[in-house]
Order: C-alpha cells, then sequence, then structure tokens
C-alpha cells in the first residue's frame, strides 16, 4: 500500500470512529432542544416557530430595536437622524458608528435559553445554526427592505466579530462569537477578519447602561489590517448598544470605511 491509499485508509477510519463515537454519545445522551429539552434536535420546530422575528422595515437603524424606523424610544434615533454618536477617536471619521444595526430576534421566549446553552452550556454544535439564524436575517433585511439595508452583506468586505476576553475564552474553552462568524462567513461566501482584540475580563450583563458604556470605551483593540474595508460586525445579544459602539468605533478608527452591525438578539 502505498503513502496516499494509507492516508486516505487512515482518513476513512478516523471518520468512521468519529461517527461510532457519536452514534454511542447519542445514545447514552440524546440530542435536546437548547430551548425547550424536547428530545431530538438542538433547536426544535416550536422554539423556532416562537422566535420573534424583527421586521427590517419598522426596526431602528441605530440600535437593532424592533421599532424604531420613526422615533426610536431605545437610543431616540430614526432613519433620518438621531441615535447612537460616535464615540472617542472615531467622532473624527465623521461616521455613524456602527454604519447600521440590526439584530435578527427579539430577546424574549427560547432564544435566551437557546444562547445560554451555546454561551455558557458549550454546547457547540449551536453555532451553524446560529449563524444561519443571522444569515436569514440579513438577506430578508436586504430584500424587504433595500432601501435601508441593501448591500448589508452583499457590499461588505468581510465579516468580523466582537471578541471574548481572555478570560472568558479560558472559562468557555471557546469564542463563542468567532466559531458562529466562521459559520456565517462561510454561509455568505465573504472572508473572515480575525482582527479585534478585547481587553479586560468583566462581565457585562452585570454592569447598567452607563456602566456598559464606560467598560466598552477603549475596550476594543484591532490587530489586524482593516483600512479600507467594509465590514459586517458580529455579536450575539443587544442590550444598550455600547459593545457594538465600542467595537466598531475602534475599527472605524484603525480606517474601515463602514462598519455595520448584526446581532442574533436584542433586549427590548
Amino acid at each position: 500500500m502505498d503513502a496516499p491509499q494509507w492516508h486516505a485508509r487512515r482518513a476513512l477510519w478516523a471518520d468512521r470512529a468519529r461517527r461510532a463515537g457519536a452514534l454511542a454519545l447519542e445514545a447514552v445522551a440524546p440530542t435536546r432542544c437548547a430551548g425547550c429539552e424536547r428530545p431530538g434536535s438542538l433547536i426544535c420546530d416550536r422554539c423556532l416557530a416562537e422566535l420573534t422575528p424583527i421586521d427590517p422595515a419598522h426596526a431602528c437603524l441605530h440600535c437593532g430595536a424592533p421599532f424604531g424606523d420613526l422615533l426610536c424610544t431605545e437610543c431616540g434615533g430614526g432613519d433620518e437622524e438621531g441615535g447612537f454618536a460616535p464615540d472617542g477617536d472615531a467622532a473624527a471619521a465623521g461616521a455613524r458608528i456602527p454604519g447600521r444595526c440590526l439584530a435578527a430576534a427579539v430577546f424574549e421566549g427560547p432564544l435566551p435559553r437557546i444562547i445560554r446553552a451555546y454561551k455558557d452550556g458549550g454546547e457547540r454544535r449551536l453555532a451553524p445554526l446560529l449563524a444561519e439564524l443571522m444569515v436569514d436575517a440579513a438577506i430578508h433585511a436586504e430584500e424587504a427592505a433595500p432601501e435601508r439595508y441593501g448591500g448589508f452583506v452583499g457590499a461588505a468586505d468581510a465579516v468580523t466579530f466582537v471578541p471574548a476576553t481572555a478570560a472568558a475564552f479560558s472559562r468557555r474553552g471557546f469564542d463563542h462569537m468567532e466559531e458562529i462568524a466562521r459559520a456565517f462567513s462561510a454561509l455568505v461566501g465573504l472572508p473572515l477578519a480575525d482582527v479585534l482584540v478585547k481587553h479586560g475580563s468583566s462581565d457585562q450583563r452585570a454592569l447598567d447602561r452607563a456602566g456598559r458604556a464606560l467598560h466598552a470605551r477603549g475596550a476594543y483593540e484591532p490587530v489586524g489590517p482593516v483600512a479600507g474595508l467594509r465590514l459586517v460586525l458580529l455579536d450575539d445579544v443587544i442590550t444598550t448598544g455600547a459593545t457594538l459602539r465600542g467595537a466598531a468605533g475602534a475599527l472605524v478608527a484603525a480606517g474601515a470605511v463602514h462598519v455595520d452591525a448584526l446581532a442574533l438578539a436584542r433586549v427590548w
């Protein structure tokens, strides 16, 4: 048996071993829905039906809130003016930070449980499914509201993501948004730009609006080239928008010409 045949045979054996291991694990601990724990799938049809999608025709362009096209009660913005102001060095660019904001669904029903199962429970098999939900939201926004979200993904040069802190990575064993971003970039056919690092270690879920804004300011640093790029910035949950402002502002300050933000969920 020559070397190519040996490597092919070894790959076949490894694949069979993985399949056997997966079947054995499924027999001992069957797959259950992350939203309701029904057996059979990671996200069942019932939980998918219970998600509350955000209509891109009426979402706030500035913060992703479900109803903010005329006047957003969350950030004070609308389609014409207002909304999140640029922070720090990004203000010099005169850009809206982020450029446009979109969330796939409202943070309610089974979605918080699904996100916790992935983010804190370590159910990493959810990453491609959550990426699909975000891709569907972005494509639907481009098609349903082209005057507001036209080119959201279609005109982008690359996909990037809000990274976890070193402490969060150590605690979880993976960067939850990196895995979603890799699946997202493969689905939309855009390169992944892993260009941000996050400094600090505090968990923003325990902070109020002012605390989140203070924590996010200066927390993100670009460590890769972004000059001249149009980027889609991914995050899991928008609460106040401080995280996206901080991350997008750092990218714009480093030379990105446009940064749109896409999240899986919007607290509202």
